[in-house]
């Protein structure tokens, strides 16, 4: 699964993200293009535009200061994430609706993950988190995601498609673009405002404030 074609971090918003790669092979094309056809009407919006400089994409073009952004989304960023998150549930009813005709299999781990994206989803619309953990929570929620299909996928249907070429040369250049994030965060001085830590429960994101 793509892991950024529902977050999309923003375009579609924390629920496309992992669903069109372990969408298997066998799965209607038609599906697959009215997904892509969703995700691409989403990010050329003017709320697309607008949150796109911030929120983690996972197309290749995202860059390390996404990670180390310190700053909550401002007040017309948050308006335009909320509208955005309308047009995503439309998105998000195109993966639901194949899975549950198609691959029920896949259904359970779907909404888990559409309530991680949830968890994110508020927390930046409130102005709770950070937009650079909240994207470090995007990509762990993504990948967990990833690997709970890939192992759902072997045990139901006895072979593993695994993740593909492009989407591990991706995960591989979003690993390089983490570790340059917690390298320059080490180098820099410690912040005066207080750090904020969030840990996943299950499936709920459990936030403190480091003091």
């Amino acid at each position: 699964m793509r892991a950024s074609l529902f977050l999309l971090a923003a375009f579609v918003v924390p629920a496309l993200t992992g669903c069109t790669q372990l969408m298997t092979q066998e799965g209607p094309a038609e599906t697959r293009a009215k997904l892509a056809k969703c995700a691409a009407e989403n990010r050329a919006t003017p709320e697309g535009q607008t949150i796109a400089g911030r929120l983690w994409i996972g197309d290749g073009t995202d860059t390390a200061t996404k990670l180390l952004d310190p700053y909550p989304l401002t007040p017309a960023e948050r308006s335009a994430l909320v509208q955005l998150h309308n047009s995503a549930v439309q998105c998000r009813q195109t993966v639901t609706a194949h899975a549950d005709q198609s691959a029920a299999w896949q259904s359970a781990y779907l909404q888990e993950y559409i309530q991680r994206s949830d968890e994110i989803f508020y927390k930046l619309t409130s102005g709770a988190l950070p937009v650079g953990l909240a994207n470090k929570l995007s990509i762990e929620s993504d990948r967990k995601l990833q690997v709970d299909l890939s192992i759902a996928y072997y045990d139901n249907v006895g072979r593993v498609d695994g993740i593909r070429i492009a989407e591990a040369k991706r995960e591989r250049a979003t690993d390089a673009l983490l570790e340059q994030s917690d390298r320059i965060a080490a180098s820099q001085p410690q912040p005066r405002s207080p750090a904020m830590n969030c840990a996943w429960s299950g499936n709920t994101l459990n936030c403190t404030t480091l003091r």
